[in-house]
């Protein structure tokens, strides 16, 4: 069944009126009388069966039939990723950790990233991204989404930092926290030599997947799944 994001009351029965909901239901899915949909809100624990009961240009009527307990995940992953050098990189980075669920991203701009302006209307196509992602994968939670301009160490705790393969690293296998784990990526073409030093001044710890060079996107997805996994197996 196709899950679609509400922000409104979903009471036992509802009309929806909005234009997009219409289309999607009415023309891409076909959707009929009968037919079963399922509603969520931002954030819930449940998901909401609905059939529906009318359908016609102007609006679609519902009916409530069920509900269904979520299952709860309460680790957190929040991703610091150096600004990439493409919209569509970041659109990306979006689309996949929302999909493995991770709870917030925050670009910023390091010492190599490349100057990228983030219109509101960007955000707004972003923060459609996101509502599209959390429909398709199952979750409720929407992910977080920030855009900063540099690190502030004073603000921030602990981190691991995606790094090579080196005396002071570790596997990123060996990361395990119950409740939260904060991972900073890298850049195009990498942290520099001065943005590591700062790092390890501030306690941060090196992580690392294996010796492949990875894209900043590719360890994005690759690093936040598997940390995922391995701190809610």
């Amino acid at each position: 069944m196709q899950r679609f994001l509400i922000n409104s009351d979903l009471q036992d029965k509802i009309i929806i009126s909005d234009k997009d909901f219409i289309h999607q239901v009415s023309k891409v899915l076909r959707g009929r009388i009968w037919d079963k949909i399922i509603l969520f809100k931002p954030n819930s624990s449940v998901d909401n069966i609905y059939e529906i009961i009318n359908i016609n240009k102007k609006n679609i009527e519902l009916k409530k039939l069920e509900k269904i307990k979520k299952e709860n995940n309460n680790f957190k992953l929040n991703l610091y990723s150096a600004l990439p050098n493409k919209l569509s990189k970041i659109e990306l980075i979006i689309q996949k950790c929302t999909e493995v669920w991770v709870n917030k991203i925050t670009f910023f701009n390091s010492e190599r990233s490349q100057k990228l302006i983030i219109s509101q209307n960007k955000k707004a196509r972003l923060e459609n991204i996101i509502k599209e992602a959390t429909e398709q994968s199952n979750r409720n939670g929407l992910l977080k989404l920030g855009f900063i301009d540099k690190l502030d160490f004073k603000e921030l705790e602990k981190f691991y930092f995606l790094h090579t393969k080196d005396i002071d690293s570790k596997h990123i296998s060996q990361i395990k926290n119950n409740e939260k784990i904060d991972l900073l990526v890298w850049p195009e073409w990498w942290f520099s030599g001065e943005e590591i030093e700062q790092f390890k001044k501030n306690w941060w710890e090196g992580i690392y997947l294996w010796g492949n060079i990875l894209r900043i996107e590719t360890a994005s997805i690759t690093a936040s799944f598997y940390i995922i996994q391995n701190n809610i197996i």
